[in-house]
């Protein structure tokens, strides 16, 4: 009798502790679930630009910067470009208003898009800014050469630099910009699946047989 009611007592145990195991196990789901939401709100919070590093190998006077700035509207265009593109370089306090305010005077489509150039190359939230003032530009040229560089972001921020272009005056600028607002979407997705498939990978939270 003792060695049966045992018998069941071990049997009962047993399930309890079965039930109990798989309990554990579903809250120990929903919680790494939980988790990996969270992080996943995180992931989408994240600023992705890149910061520009702003040390220089030789500190500038401020008579210098100064220079600088005023050479950005000197009469010859080389003079110009190439006092913006050290300001641009060392990230000078006044870069964003000079290279505005040069865009929205210079003349020269060549000019323009050589300015276009020197921003483009940093795939930075200023750089951003600043090839989105493009967009409201008369200049086509100036327009499609700042949609090549755009296209290359992957960040919401860089669909919204694009929405001038989508009713801009000029098909071949509506078309480059539907083209690279579709390429912006698919490196936007394909990076966060990335992230995700990371995510996996390198932060398992509860292993769960």
């Amino acid at each position: 009798m003792i060695k049966y009611i045992l018998l069941v007592l071990i049997f009962v145990s047993s399930i309890v502790f079965y039930i109990n195991q798989k309990k554990q196990e579903e809250i120990k789901k929903i919680e790494a679930e939980q988790i990996k939401q969270e992080e996943i709100k995180k992931m989408d919070k994240l600023d992705d630009f890149p910061q520009i590093n702003k040390d220089y190998s030789i500190k500038l006077s401020k008579e210098t910067i100064y220079t600088l700035r005023s050479l950005t509207e000197d009469t010859n265009e080389n003079v110009r470009l190439s006092a913006a593109e050290l300001l641009w370089q060392m990230q000078d306090d006044k870069i964003y208003m000079i290279i505005k305010k040069m865009l929205e005077n210079e003349t020269e489509s060549n000019v323009k898009v050589k300015i276009i150039d020197i921003i483009g190359k940093d795939k930075s939230k200023l750089s951003l800014k600043l090839l989105a003032q493009a967009m409201k530009n008369y200049d086509k040229d100036t327009k499609l050469r700042a949609i090549d560089y755009i296209a290359n972001f992957t960040h919401k921020d860089a669909l919204t630099a694009l929405n001038p272009a989508l009713s801009d005056y000029d098909e071949e600028v509506k078309l480059k910009a539907i083209k690279a607002i579709n390429k912006i979407k698919k490196d936007i997705e394909q990076k966060r699946e990335e992230k995700l498939r990371e995510l996996d990978q390198t932060k398992p939270i509860y292993k769960v047989e």
